[in-house]
């Protein structure tokens, strides 16, 4: 499937939820479907983020297809019905009993429809793998560096950023990976002093590799020229 269409990332959580039983306790279930996590904090904010999808649905639908009219009424309903009378404390079926064959259906229309105008592609699973692994190691050295405070504060930031957009890309998609490697690359036309980190050391070189490879990834998934390129013309 592809995680870059709200519509199919939103009914692929919807029908593996459907194969959970209905006796597993709530929290237990959103953990299998949107990443285990300890912190009550991360596991609401993943939730969150799944309950923005109908909305994104919605308005790519807008966007694309103009004369659909009101054609997502039923399962937009249902879904937001689900996550308002959810219990997280009590069994599965609070939530997922409100998500009928119809709303499938119609989500499975829609994920058909708005891929019909899209251009993008599957990150594979283990070329993210390795890259997340990469952009791992950089920021742990980074973060134990002795760069100057603001620059280490900046690259922290969105090195985890990335992190958190490879762990969520099921729900969120490559967009957010985008962003952050754009930022990244894009604050060196501004801050002469983090500029010549990047292009001058062997930290910010890594730093430059390992978000070329992100780029590759991330790029082709969402249909648009290669970012790497120019992270490879970056004036030193």
């Amino acid at each position: 499937m592809n995680y870059d269409n709200p519509a199919a990332r939103l009914l692929f959580i919807l029908e593996r939820g459907k194969r959970i039983s209905t006796n597993t306790n709530c929290r237990d279930a959103w953990q299998q479907l949107i990443g285990p996590t300890d912190s009550n904090a991360i596991l609401i904010s993943r939730l969150g983020k799944v309950m923005e999808l109908p909305e994104q649905v919605i308005n790519s639908i807008k966007d694309g297809f103009p004369n659909q009219g009101n054609t997502w009424s039923h399962w937009e309903s249902q879904v937001n019905h689900a996550f308002m009378v959810q219990n997280l404390n009590e069994n599965w079926n609070s939530f997922i009993s409100h998500i009928d064959a119809h709303s499938i259906n119609y989500l499975k229309l829609a994920s058909d429809l708005l891929q019909s105008k899209s251009n993008t592609k599957i990150l594979e699973g283990e070329k993210l793998l390795s890259v997340r692994a990469d952009v791992q190691a950089v920021y742990e050295d980074v973060f134990t560096s002795d760069l100057p405070d603001e620059i280490k504060k900046y690259v922290v930031r969105y090195l985890r950023k990335i992190l958190t957009g490879i762990e969520e890309y099921q729900i969120t998609g490559a967009l957010p990976l985008l962003d952050s490697i754009e930022t990244l690359i894009g604050h060196s036309a501004i801050d002469k002093g983090y500029h010549s980190f990047l292009t001058n050391s062997d930290l910010g070189k890594r730093i430059l590799d390992t978000l070329g490879a992100m780029a590759n990834l991330v790029t082709v998934a969402v249909g648009i020229p290669q970012l790497s390129q120019a992270i490879v013309l970056l004036p030193s």
